[in-house]
């Protein structure tokens, strides 16, 4: 909807007074609450980039096993395994090596209720492995309630922000804390969420023999792993595969979320995928807290039982139709999550023409189009630019709130934008550019 920007300021700050909230400190929640409190008491719609949830249909391929194994009853009076239906964990592995190229058994591959829990669970096993080392090393800007499992857990934490930081230097800054002797292991997602930067194949060779030599044990959030779309990806058992830590060290810990890579959010399953050194290292530091002293045990009945009892029988049935199909070649979903790519190439496009820029770039200056990217306006500082972008109906997520401490700006989530709104986008960026250039 286009309508003459900006909108009514006095309006604007008295909702963000009335809420309490500074909009550069906003939780994604929290921006969600106050831009629906203003469009509300607008009349308008704001160009929405601050939730990063997928804006694509699920594949009828997990809706009808789902629904199969429901009418059959065959499962919804059955408690789920704790560690996974065979048939998941069968598939599992199977895609595991025909996308990433990764030979894990079976056994080491677990359901989840989505990456949220993996992430959560991952770090109780990596900062309780040693008692010496309950620190946790982030890599900066990422996913905001990692850290906040980190705090529930009661475990500490330590961050990089790699703004400035890439290649040897990065590495580098990495192994520095680990020298210490107190950290655990490193989380991190690659693509990454929020900036959609890609470690290389080097960084991750150098961060997976810093794992190596110290015993640190990597947990990689792949939610989003191959939508940086580089060619080859679609192709099963065929190099290119997307990149990953875990051909560079035997000390990991994958999370794969459906969410995003099959549109699957609302059945909240994912998947940890334990290396198999990890499935049977043990610790004596493990017993006290868990019970038991193997990593793999620790994770799933000192963690999956605990918490959740398992994933819904429902879900994992879905879950396995898709891995499935696409294990046999029957469904490219790359091809069906190219909307991102499209949207992100277009709504960069108008940022750019209307004076913002880019915040984080590979290290040859350039960014894939993706389901995120990062923005700021020249001569605005975090603060300024969190109020200013809502007087002219669009908002985004502060990098703030995602433990960015070199640079500032806001993410932008694709997801949501049709390409009839980046029209009014752009319109709504002009006019900024118009009166902030």
């Amino acid at each position: 909807m286009r309508r003459q920007v900006p909108f009514d300021k006095r309006i604007v700050d008295e909702t963000i007074e009335q809420l309490g909230v500074a909009p550069v400190k906003c939780s994604i929640r929290e921006q969600k609450r106050l831009v629906d409190q203003l469009e509300k008491k607008l009349g308008v719609q704001f160009i929405r980039m601050e939730f990063g949830i997928p804006g694509l249909k699920t594949d009828k391929t997990a809706v009808n096993a789902e629904m199969e194994a429901l009418s059959g009853g065959e499962i919804s009076s059955q408690y789920p395994p704790f560690d996974g239906n065979p048939a998941l964990k069968k598939a599992t592995a199977e895609f595991v090596k025909k996308f990433l190229g990764i030979n894990v058994t079976p056994e080491c591959c677990v359901p989840t209720v989505g990456a949220m829990q993996g992430g959560f669970l991952a770090q109780a096993v990596v900062g309780r492995i040693d008692t010496q080392k309950p620190v946790i090393l982030f890599l900066d800007p990422g996913f905001p309630v990692n850290k906040i499992q980190n705090r529930f857990l009661g475990l500490k934490s330590d961050a990089i922000d790699f703004y400035n930081k890439r290649g040897s230097v990065l590495v580098d800054a990495v192994e520095s804390p680990f020298q210490k002797g107190d950290v655990g292991g490193i989380l991190y997602s690659n693509p990454n969420n929020p900036t959609w930067i890609t470690l290389s194949e080097d960084e991750l060779k150098g961060l997976g023999e810093v794992m190596t030599r110290y015993d640190g044990i990597a947990i990689e959030d792949l939610a989003y792993f191959g939508m940086d779309f580089r060619e080859g990806y679609e192709k099963p058992d065929v190099p290119p595969y997307p990149p990953t830590i875990a051909r560079y060290t035997d000390n990991y810990i994958l999370l794969i979320s459906s969410s995003k890579i099959f549109s699957y959010a609302g059945q909240r399953i994912g998947l940890a995928v334990l290396s198999p050194k990890l499935f049977r290292w043990e610790s004596e530091s493990l017993e006290s807290f868990f019970g038991t002293k193997n990593a793999a045990y620790a994770f799933i009945h000192g963690g999956v039982y605990c918490t959740t009892s398992g994933v819904p029988q429902g879900p994992q049935r879905g879950l396995t139709a898709l891995l499935e199909k696409a294990n046999r070649g029957d469904w490219n979903y790359f091809d069906v999550l190219k909307t991102y790519q499209d949207n992100a190439r277009l709504m960069k496009k108008v940022f750019l023409e209307n004076g913002f820029q880019i915040v984080y770039k590979e290290v040859d200056g350039t960014l894939r189009d993706g389901f995120y990217f990062t923005y700021t306006y020249p001569g605005l500082g975090s603060d300024a630019l969190a109020r200013e972008q809502l007087y002219y109906g669009f908002s985004g997520l502060s990098l703030d709130k995602t433990g960015a401490v070199d640079a500032q700006g806001f993410r932008a989530c694709v997801s949501q934008v049709s390409k009839d709104d980046v029209n009014t986008l752009n319109h709504r960026l002009r006019r900024f550019h118009e009166d902030h250039g």
